[in-house]
């Protein structure tokens, strides 16, 4: 069975009149309508009041050429925007998912779904707990292997410096054993 995250990114449109792109469509013109009718001649006029005695068409004209280029420019960018995202194929796949569920649930006859058996619901809740822990028994592993590498690196240093000191200490042992041979002899040098 495809989950839904795996349905809706498919991006396979089985239709693109879509009631959920509709209203998306329907929203994003209303929202644009809205933005660009705030932009108006009379406001053009106060900012401008020179211009508007003068040549008040041209005004008009400047207005109008402004107010369709900032529609159309917005609009190609939302365009641009839902091809890039593929709503279209997106909602209507939504759309078909949320009528299948419609069609599933006035079919549905009272028996459990064979595949939804408490094991499975368990082991899928699971799943992501034995994951976590596992990052963090692979975290903590990995920071014992460091400090063990440390230990390691002081260990063979001090085994280093022991060796030293023992074969320091055998040629003092020996001297004085040679000293102690030479003094109980009687002989001197």
């Amino acid at each position: 069975m495809e989950s839904v995250d795996q349905f809706i990114d498919d991006g396979v449109a089985s239709s693109v009149d879509g009631v959920r792109y509709h209203k998306l469509l329907s929203v994003i013109d209303r929202s644009l309508s809205s933005v660009v009718d705030t932009f108006k001649l009379s406001d053009l006029h106060d900012i401008f009041p020179d211009l508007a005695k003068e040549i008040p068409e041209k005004l008009a004209d400047s207005h109008e050429q402004i107010s369709s280029y900032l529609r159309n420019s917005a609009n190609a960018d939302f365009q641009e925007i839902l091809m890039q995202y593929n709503m279209a194929g997106k909602l209507s796949n939504l759309d078909s998912l949320i009528k299948d569920a419609i069609e599933r649930k006035q079919t549905y006859d009272g028996k459990p779904i064979p595949s939804m058996t408490p094991e499975s619901v368990n082991r899928s809740r699971s799943a992501a707990i034995k994951r976590a822990e596992l990052a963090r028994l692979k975290t903590k592993l990995s920071a014992l292997q460091k400090e063990n590498g440390e230990y390691i690196v002081r260990l063979n240093e001090n085994r280093s410096l022991l060796a030293a000191e023992h074969k320091n200490l055998e040629g003092t042992i020996l001297f004085v054993k040679q000293v102690s041979d030479i003094a109980g002899s009687g002989l001197y040098i």
